[in-house]
């Protein structure tokens, strides 16, 4: 018998504590018992789950197959699934409705912004029109004072 695998000492790790060195007897007695644990042996470069070691492939038993869901369950779950569709629905629906209302604002604040710009444009034209002619008038009275 290959001597590496008669001398393998194990260590595991169980809920944070460290147990070991087990040998290779112990060891699959231990996985039997605890088969949701962490083993490490100094030819490892670090811990691997017991179920991912071939020494131990044969101590653990397969879990036990699932039950099958009961029908009231999957009937509770479908209605809910369908509430929840419906609800997605009526939300996406919601959604859509103020998108187009953010575009509708979008669209109505553009066309305020263009209006108030030519609406400054043009008081801004009237202004000085009207002090060009407020000058001339002065203008045109120093010049009758003077005369």
């Amino acid at each position: 018998m290959d001597k590496s695998v008669v001398m393998q000492e194990w260590y595991f790790s169980k809920d944070g504590e460290l147990l070991g060195p087990l040998t290779l007897t112990e060891s699959i007695a231990f996985v039997q018992k605890y088969p949701n644990t962490y083993a490490w042996q100094p030819n490892y470069t670090h811990w691997l789950p017991v179920s991912d070691i071939a020494a131990f492939k044969m101590a653990l038993s397969p879990p036990p197959p699932p039950h099958d869901v009961p029908q009231d369950l999957i009937d509770s779950l479908s209605a809910k699934e369908t509430a929840l569709n419906t609800s997605l629905s009526r939300i996406e629906s919601a959604l859509q409705t103020i998108d187009a209302s953010l575009d509708d604002l979008d669209r109505d604040t553009t066309r305020s912004k263009d209006k108030t710009q030519h609406l400054n444009e043009q008081v801004a034209a009237t202004i000085k029109s009207i002090s060009e002619q407020y000058k001339a008038l002065q203008k045109t009275l120093a010049d009758a004072s003077n005369s």
